[in-house]
């Protein structure tokens, strides 16, 4: 019972992290320039999240699931703390 509402929670926090930062990305709010470029490669990365999502339903593939949602996640989280670190 507690794995499930353990891994729920994972899901639905990385999940808003990884969305969060993909749209942040992907819009043109972060351009140098004037020029309104939209980034939508940086959107693939919640793709990747939501497949790990969806391999986790499964329990044969549960643990490549967990895994794949890290990917993204800590893409994320390391260039956060690079930002902050600079």
């Amino acid at each position: 019972m507690i794995r499930k509402i353990l891994t729920v929670t994972w899901n639905l926090v990385s999940g808003v992290f990884v969305l969060f930062f993909s749209l942040w990305m992907s819009g043109p709010g972060i351009a140098e320039d004037d020029t309104p470029t939209y980034r939508w490669y940086f959107m693939l990365l919640f793709v990747l999240w939501g497949i790990g999502v969806i391999l986790q339903f499964k329990k044969r593939t549960r643990v490549i699931g967990i895994i794949i949602t890290f990917i993204p996640t800590l893409f994320f989280l390391i260039l956060l703390v690079m930002a902050a670190s600079h």
